[in-house]
């Protein structure tokens, strides 16, 4: 298991990891360190391997071995003292090996050495092999240009390099003499640029050796054998510079930045290492190892730089867990450099407010020595006055009070009807650290100023902890009863934010499912946009159990979101995934999920006429909404603004603000469903959906929302055979093409007008009714493209029009946005045919030509178009049993041929 790295005592003060953790051992101060067994029984091993190399290729039958090389190797073999003949021997023992192995041979090679001939020797080995470079078609000096060539291994870029970094650790806890005796051996080793650098690697005390390296790096080529090395070399601020400058040019170097070699890059160059780590988080975005380590090694470094590249980063998945880390070891630094980030940033606000409230006294402490903006910030959080009491335990519910849990001797059987607080779970859960009671919000109780003392909280979290969907502890009721709704709600989210900041760790989730339990509307518009974009950073799994969130608040802005999940989520597993999750609601309820939709549009607190008065006081003003829902605000008389103002000195202190912000609120809610609603009805009227009279009514022109479409469309009630378009007037009346009042059957069917409709026939007559009010129309109805087939096309049960015509890859893109849908593939994952599910029952289908590659962008040919009865859902890939076109009603006609007609280029 991984150590933690140690909190500081001071600030400002490098602790020095405790066994470096797992980095690379230096030697500390000219003090050896601690001493390491070397495995006597190595040499033998690495015989053995090698005499069984030997008996396959003879050593002088080696590509790349020349004379001098094989009579190295036998010298060696034989028990001379001879590091050129080691590293050869090393070299093939690697390519012998392959990459994938070659990590179980480095070590045993340098104990070998270290056994027969001395640490100094081994050393000297090890510089030799860095110069050899090995692979097809066998070994090659560093100094070779074919070294280069792709493909080719080094000691330094495969995991041979452990070899180093064991008598790097040898070499650390050596004596004074054996030390001194390494290093000047070393000093005979250092002829080119890598050489150079792996020696600076075995002793990165002789800083002025590691300079050098600085100064005169290698050819292209060889920059990953070097830079390796050197950053785990780093001492000095002008060596970090140069090692940032590298992976700035160069993102390829962070490919193998592992923890040991972070730690190591920490303990040699201290807190001047910190601009190197943020530079890495930037540039190495896509690297699993920079994503996971760096973030971790930066919550570390006592240093503003290092903070700061936190908080740059503070909504990246892997960051959230390092922050609070961070924060928790220098809290006097994340006051200060936290309250400047947190303006316009609501993550790190709710990030700031836990710091204040876990540190109250830190954060008082420290405001004088804060400039003046972030005092004020830090200080209006500080708790005060305004810090509401604890309740007394005899206003508390009960579990709060006296959880049944801490009284095991006296638990009564769950069985019991007696009561079912005490119907626990045979092993009550741990809540995870992650989770401070302290830092939270406080709960209010309802209709008292007192609230929920920080012990009792800790007691709901256990609650929470032991519940989940389904099967929610029933102390969680009684606690909703008696606390606040909106603190509730506040402390829910607070508390999913711990969890989410610090890693969003498995076990806790029950900190999301509990939205889902306390959270309310706004909970929903908090959590909609994480929902939305988990699945892109990996998350599908809690992007579901958010899903589950959604259904559990249940009201209907809730599942109005989860609707629009379903709809319009761009992953496709979370997409339909919520359409089940809308389906098991509508089957709940016996609705189909159409008819659910209608029923989940929120009001908004609009008042009955679809407008809201925004009130500052000494003036008012009224809220509207144009034929995008977008909406607007007017003056008193009438004038339209092109916004909202900002309240002003003479406007009341509490209403103005209050109503700017509900605005805000607003325009925000109303965005997320505007588009999803104004898409429904055009489907609607393509579908020719309709309603009863009361349905329409009720959903539509009595609606405060969505009365602003309804009364820019106009509809047609079917009654006795009998059709007749309408429109819903200002004063909420029906009125007919020629401004007369319309009574509504309420056995007529109400549906939105399509203009390939009979009834659609005065569309001139309609479109001068709608000029003369000035009514826009929320998408195109009155002056939508008509088609109609031909008489041949009717009684065909092929379409010609189209057969043999090519289409784009957008194009096949574009007709799936209108609801077409690609067959399953088939064989070399070929999608063969396009079908489209039609009122009715029916369904049209193309053969494509040849096919196209699951997900492809690519354009084809229409290679035959018919019409069929849909069997069970299924599409039917023959046209065996197609019908004649003549079967389809006017408006789907006429829409399957205007998306063919868009699709076919000229069409």
């Amino acid at each position: 298991m991984d150590e933690q790295f140690p909190s500081a005592p001071d600030e400002d003060a490098l602790a020095v990891p405790g066994a470096w953790f797992r980095g690379l051992h230096p030697r500390r101060g000219g003090r050896p360190g601690p001493r390491i067994k070397v495995d006597g029984s190595a040499v033998a091993a690495v015989r053995e391997r090698f005499g069984e190399l030997e008996a396959t290729t003879p050593l002088a039958e080696h590509a790349g071995v020349g004379p001098d090389s094989a009579e190295a190797a036998r010298d060696h073999l034989a028990g001379g003292a001879n590091p050129h003949g080691a590293a050869v021997v090393a070299a093939l023992l690697a390519q012998d090996a392959g990459h994938r192995s070659v990590d179980r041979l480095a070590a045993p090679l340098a104990d070998s050495w270290v056994t027969e001939h001395g640490l100094a020797f081994a050393a000297r080995a090890f510089a030799e092999l860095s110069q050899i470079t090995w692979g097809f078609p066998g070994l090659r000096p560093i100094e070779d240009p074919d070294s280069r060539a792709q493909g080719r291994s080094t000691a330094a870029s495969t995991k041979m390099v452990k070899a180093g970094a064991r008598l790097r650790a040898l070499l650390a806890a050596a004596g004074d003499d054996e030390y001194t005796e390494a290093v000047d051996a070393l000093a005979e080793h250092r002829r080119t640029a890598t050489q150079r650098a792996a020696v600076s690697f075995l002793v990165p005390t002789r800083h002025d050796w590691v300079d050098d390296c600085f100064a005169a790096p290698p050819d292209a080529g060889h920059e990953w054998d070097f830079w390796q090395l050197m950053y785990a070399s780093l001492a000095t601020p002008a060596q970090v510079d140069q090692a940032t400058a590298s992976i700035t040019a160069h993102r390829y170097l962070l490919w193998w930045w592992d923890r040991p070699l972070l730690v190591t890059m920490v303990d040699g160059a201290g807190t001047a290492v910190a601009p190197l780590l943020a530079r890495a988080l930037e540039v190495g975005a896509g690297e699993q190892a920079i994503r996971k380590n760096v973030p971790e090694v930066l919550a570390f470094l006592p240093d503003d730089g290092a903070f700061q590249a936190l908080l740059d980063h503070a909504g990246e998945k892997h960051v959230r867990p390092a922050l609070p880390a961070a924060m928790k070891r220098f809290p006097a630094r994340a006051f200060r450099l936290l309250a400047p980030a947190a303006a316009g940033n609501a993550e790190l606000a709710g990030r700031l407010a836990e710091h204040v409230r876990a540190d109250p006294g830190t954060a008082a402490e420290l405001l004088p020595s804060l400039p003046p903006e972030t005092a004020a910030v830090v200080g209006a959080l500080i708790p005060g006055h305004d810090l509401l009491p604890d309740a007394p335990a005899d206003a508390l519910p009960r579990p709060l009070a006296d959880p049944p849990w801490l009284r095991r001797g006296e638990r009564r059987p769950a069985a019991d009807p007696a009561d079912p607080l005490e119907a626990l779970p045979a092993r009550i859960p741990a809540v995870g650290d992650w989770a401070d009671a302290r830092t939270l919000p406080q709960i209010r109780l309802r209709g008292r100023e007192d609230a929920v003392p920080a012990g009792a909280v800790r007691h709901l979290l256990t609650m929470l902890a032991m519940s989940e969907h389904g099967a929610v502890y029933a102390g969680v009721e009684l606690v909703k009863e008696a606390c606040d709704p909106e603190s509730l709600t506040e402390f829910a989210w607070a508390l999913f934010l711990q969890w989410d900041g610090n890693g969003a760790p498995a076990k806790g989730g029950w900190a999301l499912a509990q939205l889902g339990w306390l959270g309310d509307d706004s909970t929903v518009s908090r959590l909609t946009p994480r929902i939305n974009a988990w699945p892109g950073e990996g998350g599908h799994r809690r992007a579901v159990a958010g899903l589950d969130v959604l259904a559990a608040i249940g009201t209907d802005m809730a599942l109005t979101r989860l609707h629009g999940i379903a709809q319009k989520a761009r992953f496709k597993g979370l997409k339909a995934r919520a359409q089940e999750k809308i389906q098991e609601v509508a089957d709940r309820l016996g609705l189909t999920a159409d008819q659910l939709a209608d029923r989940l549009v929120p009001h908004f607190g609009l008042d009955a006429g679809g407008g809201l008065v925004l009130d500052y006081g000494p003036r008012r003003f009224h809220v509207g909404f144009d034929e995008a829902l977008r909406p607007y605000v007017s003056d008193e008389d009438g004038t339209r603004r092109k916004a909202l103002p900002k309240p002003g000195a003479k406007d009341d202190p509490e209403l103005a603000p209050a109503a700017y912000k509900r605005f805000a609120a607003l325009k925000k809610d109303v965005r997320t469903v505007a588009a999803l609603q104004i898409g429904r009805l055009e489907a609607a009227m393509v579908a020719r959906r309709r309603w009863t009279a009361g349905e329409f009514r009720r959903l539509f022109a009595e609606h405060p929302l969505i009365w602003h479409i309804a009364r820019r469309l106009v509809w047609i009630a079917e009654d006795g055979g009998k059709s007749t378009a309408f429109r819903v007037a200002e004063d909420r009346t029906f009125a007919d093409a020629g401004d007369g009042v319309l009574t509504l059957p309420e056995s007529a069917a109400i549906g939105v007008l399509h203009p390939a409709e009979p009834a659609g026939a005065d569309l001139g007559a309609w479109s001068a009714v709608l000029a003369d009010y000035e009514i826009v129309q929320p998408f195109r109805q009155l002056d939508r493209a008509v088609h109609a087939l031909t008489a041949a096309e009717r009684a065909s049960r092929r379409l010609d029009r189209f057969q043999g015509a090519s289409i784009p890859g957008a194009a096949v893109h574009a007709l799936e946005r209108h609801g077409w849908r690609r067959t399953s593939p088939m064989d070399a994952g070929l999608q063969h045919a396009l079908y489209r599910e039609l009122p009715g029952g029916l369904l049209v289908n193309i053969r494509l030509e040849g096919g196209i590659p699951i997900g492809a962008v690519e354009g084809t040919r229409l290679e035959e178009i018919w019409l069929a009865a849909q069997a069970a859902g299924d599409f039917r890939p023959e046209p065996h049993g197609a019908l004649p076109f003549g079967d389809l009603d006017p408006v789907s006609a006429s829409e399957v041929l205007a998306e063919l007609c868009e699709a076919v280029p000229g069409g």
